[in-house]
């Protein structure tokens, strides 16, 4: 199964160009963008990433994976909870066919259908169309997030908090915060920027609401995050 998609090099294009007009107005270089997490999410070498965001130009072969080599790639990068690529034996039985079939579809031998494709992805957790979807429109939809919380980075610039929505771990955990932080923050901020100094206890109540209102694992990130902000030691 190869990419079945027409690559939206316009859309791609457009993200790129808007990353790198944001980025020196928020004091940032394409290296606090932790491009392992997109690389992560896409299977697209993060060299390549790079390259694309300088502006060269990468051929459409380097970023449109093989199906094996994506295949490959997801047992390589999200291993069983022993740390070993998960066997060929238990994905079959998790995804509900034989193990010589599984093989197959390693090994290039056979290729999937959609059905099979689909559970493969929710197998491995990876984003649905992995397996399929062009390289371009992957990083696409790989870099939206980036460019929404730089967007939303550019509004609240000046505040202390760049790091709070913008730096991700190999999961993009914390590039997937910037929705809800974006909510809590954005309306805290933004709305009260050119406000007389005797309006910060309010602003500081309604900030308080708002982090509390946070579902329980963002808050505690959100939490430990301003706790380094301000220089306290995590408890």
């Amino acid at each position: 199964m190869e990419a079945v998609d027409a690559p939206p090099g316009g859309e791609l294009a457009a993200l790129i160009t808007a990353i790198n007009e944001l980025l020196p107005l928020v004091g940032m270089t394409h290296g606090d963008l932790e491009l392992e997490a997109v690389s992560f999410d896409t299977g697209i070498a993060e060299e390549l990433i790079l390259a694309l965001l300088r502006g060269e130009q990468v051929p459409d072969n380097q970023l449109n994976l093989s199906f094996t080599d994506r295949l490959a790639f997801l047992r390589e990068t999200r291993s069983a909870p022993d740390g070993k690529p998960y066997s060929y034996a238990y994905i079959a039985g998790k995804i509900g066919v034989s193990r010589g079939m599984v093989w197959a579809l390693f090994t290039g031998e056979r290729e999937a259908g959609r059905t099979v494709a689909a559970s493969l992805e929710e197998f491995f957790g990876a984003d649905p169309g992995f397996l399929s979807t062009s390289g371009r429109r992957a990083l696409a939809r790989a870099l939206r997030p980036i460019h929404a919380s730089l967007l939303t980075l550019n509004g609240l610039r000046g505040e202390g908090i760049r790091q709070l929505a913008m730096r991700s771990s190999i999961e993009g955990a914390d590039i997937r915060l910037a929705g809800p932080l974006q909510r809590a923050l954005t309306e805290a901020f933004v709305q009260s920027r050119d406000e007389p100094d005797n309006a910060q206890d309010q602003e500081l109540r309604e900030i308080t609401d708002h982090v509390r209102a946070l579902p329980p694992t963002p808050r505690k990130r959100l939490i430990d995050k301003m706790r380094g902000l301000l220089g306290h030691p995590l408890p």
